[in-house]
């Protein structure tokens, strides 16, 4: 019986031995003078909780990322309720076209892109790179108007869907910081991202913060062009960041294209009239530690034109508005207290412009206050507010009243870490001369403060309508509910 046992045994062992043996002799022997880092089960070990050892280092290698972002939204300009005020001048005609609620599908800031990198001398000296660039997912690609009120013939040629349209980058990674070129979000914009809970919505914090004048305008929510930039490492929970992005244009009063770029800095439509700049500076630091966020801010854009508004007749006599330098600053803190799964920051900004107070829309504070309530491990709900105090005075109206304030609500469901659902509500109140819009900054529809008027000119048959093809009034309250999807990989 015994032996009858043994020879069982035998019979199934001998396969195991020769298929062994087999592989043995096939091995690269390369493979077998180098055998992989922590090889299994005879490596090192490793703790109960993960799966598998870690691979080991690549010296070069590259992922492939991106998001989809879109929603259906409901919205209304209030147009109907409007003043007949245009640019807080009036009277003028009343308000034409649609001015109910409309209906619309947004691609709200999706993107695709490659990053990668590649050791230089182990891996903490490594050349980095990035290509990314906006996809838009239910609209067709092509030319986008920024801060143009051209709906008909716009005249802003940026194809945001190129390839690389968005933060891309070749540059040095070190234990010291990373030194890189390209074009790329400003510190100023990033370092407080993470505060706006309901950020690529209607109810965006952009639709303020960062936006000195009203209308689809987000001035210092910017991508720098042809930039050079520093990232410090994490040093005990601080970190510095600064960019610098030159002018690269032959006027003095920077009217033309920068050099090599087919939009006015700024993204504005030429002639250059109308927040055109010249050099841009900026930096942020912040510090994170037991919950904790504190942020601090500041971006320059140097001898910004805005001769576009000169000319206009106020109470205040004719306004005189050339090119000055514009400066913003912002000062935020953000808490998470873990327990409660509670979140909330807050944020002052002051922006100002050199210019001549009577006609300055450019220089006034800023207020954003945020939170986020955990459900469970899978909801969230969320609220803002955010209010744009009053500017000394209007190039259109001299010193009027254009203080606006924003409020925003959202519930966001996790189907898992890559995929939600989210619904979200806003609601803009532009007081009598002001015209802040809904979605400015990431939301792939805006509800501002245009009707549906005729172009103000026409050209000759069989050519098209060219000119402004829209009023702007003030002192609306546009809202807008949306409710999205976004898929990150």
């Amino acid at each position: 019986m015994r032996l009858r046992l043994a020879y069982i045994a035998l019979c199934l062992l001998c396969p195991l031995a020769v298929s062994s043996l087999a592989h043995a002799q096939s091995q690269n022997p390369a493979e077998a003078a180098n055998p992989p880092e922590n090889p299994a089960p005879t490596g090192p070990a490793v703790p109960s909780d993960v799966k598998q050892p870690p691979p080991p280092h690549k010296p070069f290698d590259f992922t492939v990322y991106g998001r989809v972002n879109v929603s259906f939204d409901v919205g209304n300009q209030e147009l109907t309720t409007a003043p007949c005020i245009t640019a807080a001048v009036g009277p003028c005609a009343p308000p034409t076209g649609s001015l109910r609620w409309l209906p619309d599908v947004a691609s709200n800031l999706s993107r695709f892109g490659v990053r990668g990198y590649h050791d230089l001398s182990g891996r903490e000296y490594q050349a980095v790179f990035q290509l990314e660039a906006q996809v838009d997912v239910a609209a067709t690609p092509g030319s986008k108007p920024n801060g143009s009120n051209d709906t008909i013939n716009p005249a802003n040629t940026a194809v945001t869907g190129a390839l690389a349209s968005r933060n891309s980058y070749v540059g040095i990674a070190t234990p010291y910081g990373a030194l890189k070129l390209g074009k790329n979000d400003t510190p100023y914009k990033t370092v407080t991202a993470d505060f706006d809970f309901l950020a690529d919505t209607p109810g965006d914090y952009n639709s303020i913060m960062g936006n000195t004048g009203g209308d689809n305008r987000t001035e210092f929510d910017a991508r720098f062009p042809h930039a050079v930039w520093y990232e410090s490492p994490d040093l005990m929970g601080f970190r510095l960041n600064a960019i610098w992005s030159p002018g690269q244009n032959r006027f003095d009063d920077n009217i033309g294209y920068a050099i090599g770029e087919n939009a006015c800095a700024g993204g504005n439509a030429g002639p250059c009239n109308d927040g055109s700049f010249g050099d841009g500076y900026g930096f942020s630091a912040e510090w994170r530690g037991f919950g904790l966020k504190l942020i601090a801010s500041h971006e320059m854009h140097r001898r910004t034109n805005r001769t576009g508004d000169a000319g206009q007749t106020t109470a205040q006599g004719t306004s005189l508005v050339e090119t000055a330098n514009e400066y913003a600053w912002k000062f935020g803190a953000k808490y998470t207290f873990e327990p409660t799964g509670t979140t909330v920051s807050g944020i002052f900004e002051k922006m100002w412009r050199n210019d001549v107070a009577d006609f300055n829309e450019r220089q006034r504070d800023g207020y954003y206050v945020s939170a986020l309530q955990k459900l469970g491990q899978d909801d969230d709900v969320m609220g803002a507010w955010a209010h744009a105090a009053n500017t000394p005075g209007d190039p259109g109206a001299g010193r009027v009243d254009n203080t606006a304030d924003m409020l925003t609500v959202g519930l966001r469901h996790w189907f898992n870490p890559k995929t939600t659902i989210i619904a979200s509500y806003a609601h803009m109140r532009n007081s009598s001369a002001a015209h802040y819009a809904l979605g400015p900054g990431g939301h792939g529809v805006t509800w501002d403060c245009k009707d549906g008027g005729t172009p103000t000119l026409t050209a000759s048959p069989g050519i098209s309508l060219i000119g402004n093809g829209t009023g702007c009034f003030t002192g609306t309250s546009p809202q807008a509910f949306s409710l999205g999807m976004t898929y990150d990989f």
